[in-house]
């Protein structure tokens, strides 16, 4: 069994989870897992005895990678290899996440350390669960994704639908029979299993098998106690409810999105809780907004980039997306090209999911080092040539430049793509491509030859 407890452990033993004892402000979580920009554990918060709050676990390319086993520049190939593996998840009676069952009047969502996140956000935000939920025609099975969750009452949150996704076809598909899609949260996971969550799987494929093939064993199940939903047996906290066929009626935020822009209000439907389950003395997970979100995708983009790529028949050598498009809007990707492989490469990058900017370049390019890539781009290419646009493609509502607060309750944004070829032209021989070399650069130790000085002043 595999859970978040035991990626504690692991950070612990590599000396890379900060601790801290003293008793933290409540007010102050956010603050805290900002400035550490790393995994974090609260072991005291004032007012909530008997809880912790963990952050930061998903925090930056290293934990991610940490998390797969692999080196940061391989996450796409270390997904794609692990999906490859057929590990279906364990069901279990019980579990950990049992010890402590709460149901109907004992349902308190104030009893948990729901941290207010940024300034300008409409309330406190369940920012680290996974939401599990069973396509109600029953043809799709079973789904898990991150939604976040804006709390609104003692048993009630509100539930961001806006973008286009499973949980919101199922949910589309109940509130068409005028009936509730029940949830269950699962709050305190291994990263894996929310890493697994953010990935568009095919339809049909569950996450929770995913996060089986990720983590190399059976994810341990056990069935909800109200809800008829497997959630992870190990987690720290599972709330369980059902979104209500209301509708997109309710205001929910504003809130600071994974752009890491401030978002405005939208209308959202609403969750209604009727049971919590927890460990005793759980870990309550929150997520350093906007990085976690922001790594949490990198891998799943990556994943999909590079199978595109590969779909097409170009030879994919290495993908990244970039942090400062929130590892979802770019992505840039080195391929070892035949001709006009570079535009092939180019379209079906483009034709993945959120993306909107792609660069497609040569494999003897480190698309890791920005001076290198900028070069390619400089210098490769031909904007007449090499420069393309693609208009009426779907967009993300949270990209400020679409103006989705202008539309209508519930319709989805329209937005254009930008893919740029840096390869080099086919026209163009090698050679005027190679770098400058300096004379004897190789015969000259500098470290030895400055140990032998004295490093005395200057004339």
């Amino acid at each position: 069994m595999a859970g978040m407890r035991d990626f504690i452990a692991k950070l612990k033993g590599m000396g890379k989870l900060k601790v801290i004892e003293r008793e933290i402000d409540p007010r102050h979580i956010s603050a805290c897992a900002a400035k550490a920009n790393g995994p974090l554990l609260l072991n005291h918060i004032a007012g909530y005895s008997g809880f912790r709050v963990a952050s930061g676990f998903a925090v930056n390319r290293e934990m991610i990678a940490l998390a797969l086993g692999c080196s940061e520049r391989r996450l796409a190939q270390t997904f794609n290899e692990c999906m490859q593996r057929q590990i279906l998840p364990k069901a279990m009676e019980g579990g950990p996440v049992k010890e402590v069952v709460l149901k109907g009047e004992q349902v308190d969502l104030t009893t948990l350390p729901i941290p207010l996140l940024h300034r300008g956000d409409g309330g406190p935000y369940i920012t680290g669960g996974v939401v599990i939920a069973r396509d109600p025609l029953g043809e799709l099975g079973i789904n898990a994704g991150m939604y976040r969750l804006m709390f609104r009452t003692k048993n009630e949150t509100g539930i961001d639908l806006q973008t286009a996704s499973d949980l919101r076809s199922f949910y589309e598909r109940a509130f068409k029979m005028g009936k509730p899609l029940p949830i269950s949260v699962a709050i305190g996971v291994h990263p894996l299993l929310m890493m697994a969550a953010t990935y568009r799987a095919p339809a049909g494929l569950s996450e929770l098998d995913i996060a089986s093939r990720l983590m190399n064993e059976p994810l341990a199940v056990t069935k909800s106690e109200t809800n008829d939903l497997p959630v992870p047996a190990d987690a720290e906290i599972v709330l369980e409810g059902e979104i209500l066929p209301i509708g997109w009626t309710v205001q929910e935020g504003p809130f600071g999105e994974f752009a890491g822009f401030q978002g405005e209000s939208k209308w959202n439907p609403v969750v209604r809780y009727h049971c919590m389950t927890m460990r005793r003395e759980p870990i309550y997970y929150t997520c350093c907004m906007p990085w976690e979100n922001d790594f949490l995708h990198a891998a799943a983009t990556e994943i999909a980039v590079l199978q595109a790529i590969r779909d097409a028949g170009v030879k994919v050598h290495e993908v990244r997306t970039t942090p400062g498009a929130a590892c979802f809007w770019q992505v840039v990707v080195s391929v070892e090209k035949r001709t006009g492989e570079g535009k092939n490469a180019l379209l079906a990058a483009l034709a993945v999911g959120g993306i909107k900017i792609a660069i497609i370049t040569d494999s003897d390019v480190d698309i890791f080092d920005q001076v290198a890539l900028d070069r390619a781009v400089a210098f490769r290419v031909r904007p007449v040539e090499d420069v393309m646009i693609v208009t009426g493609t779907r967009g993300v509502h949270v990209d400020p430049s679409l103006e989705a607060w202008r539309l209508p309750k519930g319709v989805l944004p329209m937005t254009s793509k930008l893919g740029i070829d840096a390869t080099k032209p086919e026209s163009i021989p090698w050679d005027r491509y190679e770098p400058i070399k300096y004379y004897h650069m190789d015969e000259v130790d500098l470290d030895n030859l400055l140990a032998d000085s004295d490093g005395g002043e200057l004339a």
